[in-house]
């Protein structure tokens, strides 16, 4: 059976992106998305002090087609990206969560293909992977290695076999939010959820996308480094919730002895 697709909310967090912001915004409401679905773009910005967020109202006052479909959240302090995302997520009112990052890294002229799997109602979950059709051209060594070991790491953890658990490209069902609950602040809102949806027992579904890396010089944020963070979070998501089972265990026996 076929579901339609209503409404897709883009969840936009942005930092010091001034630059930027106006030509993704500019994509994002280019891009074609599934028949039938509207597209609401949510833009959060994470306490930026380079003007982004003049930009962002620059674009709405030249595009004012575009503003009804516009939300803006703008924060006083930088508190990263994993707040600024729930903050999104609380503002979001589609059927589906599509997370845009506020950077040209990523295309959304893959839209379609990253919303048409939705079609089937046993998916929730649809990752855009870099490494599906191979690797991605560019990318440097040090953040290429750390996306290879990340992916490994959470096969190994969680028994499912995925290809690019760090991908900027996370859409989901919004139902997906009450299964489990998020406490990231930064970029560890990558691991969180990955692991924490596997523990639901979500199966991730992938479909290749585009990708055009940048630079530290150009703007990007996460570096190789964070790939150890990432990591780490990943065990311990696991590893609270052997605990836990652990001690649920642990009181039933008690419960009935």
């Amino acid at each position: 059976m076929i579901q339609p697709i209503g409404r897709v909310s883009i969840i936009i967090p942005v930092y010091n992106e001034a630059l930027l912001i106006g030509e993704i915004l500019r994509r994002v409401f280019l891009a074609e998305l599934v028949d039938g679905a509207d597209r609401e773009v949510v833009v959060v910005d994470d306490g930026s002090t380079d003007g982004t967020v003049g930009a962002i109202q620059q674009f709405l006052s030249e595009h004012p087609g575009h503003a009804a479909a516009v939300k803006v959240h703008t924060g006083l302090v930088n508190h990263g990206k994993g707040a600024a995302l729930r903050a999104g997520f609380r503002l979001a009112t589609g059927d589906i969560i599509l997370i845009q990052d506020g950077d040209l890294e990523y295309s959304p002229t893959d839209y379609p293909a990253l919303l048409a799997p939705f079609a089937d109602p046993q998916v929730d979950v649809v990752y855009g992977s870099r490494f599906y059709n191979g690797l991605p051209k560019d990318m440097r060594k040090l953040n290429l290695l750390a996306n290879l070991i990340l992916t490994y790491s959470t096969r190994v953890l969680y028994g499912q076999r995925i290809s690019d658990e760090a991908t900027g490209y996370k859409v989901f069902r919004r139902a997906v939010l009450g299964r489990f609950e998020l406490a990231c602040r930064g970029f560890e809102f990558c691991p969180e959820f990955t692991g924490k949806a596997m523990l639901a027992g979500i199966r991730i579904h992938e479909v290749p996308i585009h990708y055009n890396p940048r630079g530290i010089l150009e703007g990007k944020k996460i570096r190789a480094t964070d790939g150890l963070v990432a990591i780490y979070w990943l065990a311990k998501v696991k590893s609270e919730a052997v605990w836990g089972d652990a001690k649920a265990t642990w009181k039933r026996r008690r419960t009935v002895a």
